[in-house]
């Protein structure tokens, strides 16, 4: 019965033997299947074909919980405005979302996710001269609703309903291509940061295959800033917008608070960057 089974049949039971599953996880897997969202690892393209683009970026804003920097927001929004940026970036956790750890709420300044929702709708005001092309994390603060409360609450499309001029497109890791060849990857990554800040983006990046790099990554979540240029990628951690919480403050780690804008200028032909310049304004307690 084996022999006649195709290539790709035989490859599947040789690696469900490896992982040891069962008829239960079996069925398990395939049910979770159709759980996957469409919306995940899908391009984005933004009708833009001008050789030079400058942007701004925020991320990890946090909006409900009571370190949010709405100075901050307050700042960006003057100085995009300033310098004329075309759009703005936002690689996830956009509002502070309701963990069900004991203590969280004492930490916030909205409680429950529709006071949060209704804050954002107010704060995103500030931006509204521009698209926020935005992802959202599936595991964490927007995303608890979803897989750790299991309600099904999907908080890309929920921010989306209360604000035009944001622009959910995916989670976890999305990317947006211009008309004029340049990618921008956003990324929302897991886990807790490393011993050196380089070192997530290094690893990360050396993980890209060939045929797969963005020319520009933002990656979130860490709440820091960081600028690397590594195997021809520009990879910058985009810091937050809400002070040094309770919980980094017990693992010791800080928050760099700040927004910034990237100018980048494409070859002629559209194969890559000519030159790019990178500016972070930071800010403090």
């Amino acid at each position: 019965m084996v022999d006649e089974l195709g290539p790709l049949e035989k490859e599947l039971l040789i690696q469900i033997n490896k992982q040891g599953l069962n008829e239960s996880d079996i069925a398990n897997v395939i049910k979770n299947l159709k759980y996957v969202n469409p919306k995940k690892y899908k391009t984005v393209p933004i009708d833009f074909n001008n050789k030079h683009l400058r942007y701004g970026y925020i991320s990890d804003a946090h909006m409900g919980s009571s370190y949010y920097r709405s100075d901050v927001m307050d700042s960006a929004a003057k100085y995009f405005n300033k310098v004329k940026v075309e759009f703005i970036i936002n690689p996830g956790d956009t509002i502070e979302g309701m963990s069900n750890r004991d203590g969280h709420i004492y930490e916030l300044d909205y409680i429950g996710m529709n006071a949060q929702l209704n804050f954002f709708k107010e704060e995103i005001k500030k931006l509204d001269k521009w698209n926020v092309y935005s992802i959202e994390a599936q595991n964490s603060h927007g995303g608890w609703g979803h897989n750790k409360g299991n309600q099904g609450f999907e908080i890309g499309e929920e921010l989306s309903m209360r604000a035009d001029n944001y622009k959910f497109i995916g989670y976890d890791e999305q990317d947006i291509k211009l008309d004029n060849g340049l990618i921008i990857r956003l990324r929302h990554p897991g886990s807790g940061v490393a011993y050196a800040l380089s070192y997530k983006a290094q690893k990360y990046i050396e993980s890209i295959g060939g045929g797969n790099k963005p020319h520009i990554l933002h990656t979130g979540h860490f709440h820091k800033y960081c600028k690397l240029f590594y195997r021809n990628i520009h990879s910058i951690d985009s810091g937050t917008l809400q002070n040094q919480s309770p919980f980094m403050k017990k693992i010791g780690t800080p928050a760099h608070v700040g927004y910034g804008v990237v100018d980048v200028y494409m070859k002629k032909n559209g194969s890559g960057i000519e030159r790019l310049t990178e500016t972070f304004i930071p800010f403090y307690d």
